[in-house]
């Protein structure tokens, strides 16, 4: 009877922090939606990857998109603050063939240096567009991708689009 009321315990606090991270993730950047397949699948192809590139995920969630980029033999860096979508995302990297060319930070995209990425993708909210826009002509390198799944940058150029999956790129 105490084993199962610990683990109905551990139900509960985890829901509890999940709820916590959707919340602040409303403030922060975006909750938790997933990319639907055919919209990541379009992300990856209008990125263009090509071996060896360095990709970062921001709010990377379950991982869909990193474990696609690697398989286009890049290496991938999903940057997330919900730590239960940090440990999933490490999990499945872990039990994957993309083991080392995947990897999950539980970090605040915000403060992360994005220097050394080649491509990144977003899915963030419309009013935190702007701000992120900013910090990446800031960081990024010349010629870096920028693949927003949604929702597109104020003041730069879209260069490629896919309307029927509503996918943008954009160029540092």
């Amino acid at each position: 009877m105490v084993v199962v009321q610990i683990v109905l315990l551990f139900i509960q606090l985890g829901f509890v922090v999940l709820l916590f991270y959707l919340c602040l993730a409303f403030v922060t950047g975006a909750p938790f939606v997933p990319s639907t397949d055919p919209t990541a699948v379009a992300m990856i192809k209008f990125a263009r990857i090509k071996k060896g590139v360095k990709v970062y995920d921001l709010g990377s969630g379950n991982g869909k998109l990193l474990f696609l980029a690697a398989q286009q033999v890049a290496t991938a860096v999903g940057l997330e603050i919900n730590p239960l979508l940090v440990i999933w995302s490490r999990l499945r990297a872990f039990l994957s063939p993309y083991r080392g060319m995947v990897s999950t930070r539980w970090q605040y995209f915000w403060r992360a240096n994005l220097s050394d990425s080649d491509v990144v993708f977003v899915y963030l909210l419309p009013w935190r567009m702007e701000k992120l826009e900013k910090k990446l002509k800031q960081e990024l390198k010349p010629g870096a991708v920028i693949v927003s799944n949604s929702f597109i940058f104020p003041h730069w150029k879209i260069l490629r689009q896919d309307p029927k999956h509503h996918v943008y790129v954009f160029r540092a």
